[in-house]
């Protein structure tokens, strides 16, 4: 990095709140000794006695845990562009001023900047974390870094912090200070942060994205009623300022068609499954619904799955077997569509179960429902051995709607979607979603004229093991892919508004 220009004032205010222990507040001074002509900080709650640092000022004690009531007493103290609130035990980067610098320099749009970060472990050894790939993401769950900083004359804009906020004023600013401005991802380490040992049984983080603790990316599904309440209120905000709300479905429903059978085509993508796949099917097979057809679509295994597929086919007709010669997951539930002579699809991964009733439940929803365009029940986890993992309880999606799924991580499962309205869409999409997040597009695209239904019922088990597909892929590849969905989800919508 080049030698830059101080301004005439700092750059940057740091609002320290409640300081804690002596040793987090030791800490966190420390790493500004030689920078303090650089930043301003203001400081929160220290007891009178202690207010012995004469670069500090000091304002009136701040609601303890409330976020929004801390910001907004410090913001008319405030002189600088920039503030951040910096948390007990953070260690700023004396590269921090001249970093946010020349990350601004001659720009005046960015109201919203993060940056990645170290972490200290107790041997005092540093890992570099790199936060949030994607500035775009419209999510509450991925790491922005501990330094969120944003531009004071927008703070002030917007009449500080919505104090009514309980849980997450976090998200709330991140939503509108970003709404019609870029996010700037500052790729430097602005901090240093002591490692916190994650809240998780042994080896538990692996049934969800690694090194993200025990519930990962379905944090949300685990909130308690009032956060989750106050989280959809603020993302539902968010989505009425970018004219993207959708009230209600367009009343679009699905004309009757005469009774086929097979009824159901079960479409099962699969690679390097050899041990599973028999698991699979078998779950189909002795279930209480007969009327169905099974498609493997075999995608280039390299292990003995083609010939378990094969050897299943001679046992039973109504399994069907598609070989592919690449390992596209959308790619293969495009052929499985396309020889499919059912009137619903549903998908099976190839390392999970259906229930005893999943089909029978799913079918009757389905056809009391011609306004469906897809149905989607409650699911279980299971390991490896298939035992249920109970802790987890049953992941019901309780939060799904036209609106929060834009929110949400997934497109949950059992899923089972009549075939003219994946036909209607143009499939899924192979060239961006080729690997993953295929089916989370498609039901956004799909929510957006018909109803997503639900069934109140357990009718999946979830496989969660090491070599799980989730586990094994870049969580990159997924925040972007999601994200991306997301962003193409937020101007379709927009159009729709527009009556476009």
């Amino acid at each position: 990095m080049g030698i830059v220009k101080m301004p005439d004032k700092q750059i940057i205010t740091l609002i320290l709140p409640d300081l804690g222990s002596n040793k987090d507040l030791g800490t966190t001074l420390n790493s500004l000794k030689s920078i303090m002509d650089k930043v301003e900080v203001l400081a929160c709650g220290l007891p009178e006695e202690d207010r012995r640092f004469p670069d500090i000022k000091y304002i009136q004690q701040a609601t303890p845990g409330n976020l929004a009531f801390l910001i907004n007493t410090a913001l008319p103290f405030v002189n600088s562009d920039y503030c951040t609130v910096v948390q007990p035990g953070t260690e700023i980067s004396p590269d921090l001023p001249d970093i946010l610098i020349e990350a601004v320099s001659g720009s005046e749009e960015y109201n919203y900047l993060y940056g990645d970060y170290l972490q200290k472990d107790q041997s005092g050894s540093t890992e570099m974390i790199n936060a949030n790939p994607c500035p775009e993401d419209i999510t509450e769950r991925e790491d922005w870094g501990p330094l969120e900083i944003y531009r004071t004359s927008a703070l002030r804009d917007m009449g500080g912090c919505d104090e009514t906020i309980r849980f997450r004023i976090d998200y709330d600013l991140h939503l509108k200070l970003t709404a019609d401005k870029p996010v700037l991802h500052i790729k430097h380490p602005l901090c240093t942060m002591p490692f916190q040992q994650p809240q998780a049984e042994p080896g538990s983080e692996t049934l969800f994205f690694p090194g993200r603790g025990k519930l990962g990316g379905f944090s949300y599904l685990f909130m308690s009623p009032e956060e989750e309440k106050e989280t959809e209120a603020i993302f539902y905000r968010f989505l009425e300022q970018r004219g993207a709300y959708l009230n209600a479905s367009s009343g679009s429903v699905f004309p009757i068609t005469p009774k086929q059978s097979p009824r159901v085509s079960v479409v099962i993508p699969v690679h390097n499954r050899a041990n599973f796949l028999p698991l699979a099917i078998g779950s189909v097979q002795g279930g209480s619904f007969d009327d169905f057809e099974i498609i493997i679509v075999d995608n280039a295994s390299q292990d003995d799955t083609l010939t378990v597929a094969k050897a299943l086919a001679e046992k039973d007709r109504r399994i069907t077997v598609i070989s592919l010669e690449d390992n596209v997951i959308a790619k293969a539930l495009n052929r499985g569509v396309e020889q499919a002579k059912g009137k619903y699809i549903a998908q099976l991964d190839s390392d999970d179960e259906y229930t005893a009733d999943t089909l029978s439940s799913m079918v009757k929803q389905l056809d009391e429902h011609s306004d469906w365009a897809l149905a989607i029940s409650y699911y279980e986890l299971m390991n490896e051995s298939g035992q249920t993992l109970d802790e987890f309880g049953i992941i019901k999606h309780a939060e799904y709607n036209r609106n929060n799924i834009l929110r949400v991580d997934g497109a949950g499962a059992v899923r089972v979607w009549r075939k003219a309205a994946i036909v209607e869409f143009g499939g899924f999409n192979e060239d961006d979603f080729g690997h993953y997040g295929e089916d989370y597009d498609l039901v956004l695209k799909v929510s957006e004229k018909y109803e997503v239904g639900r069934v109140y019922e357990v009718l999946y088990r979830y496989r969660r093991h090491p070599g799980n597909s989730d586990v094994l892929r870049s969580h990159t590849m997924k925040i972007q892919n999601k994200t991306l969905a997301r962003q193409r989800a937020l101007k379709r919508r927009q159009f729709i508004n527009q009556g476009k």
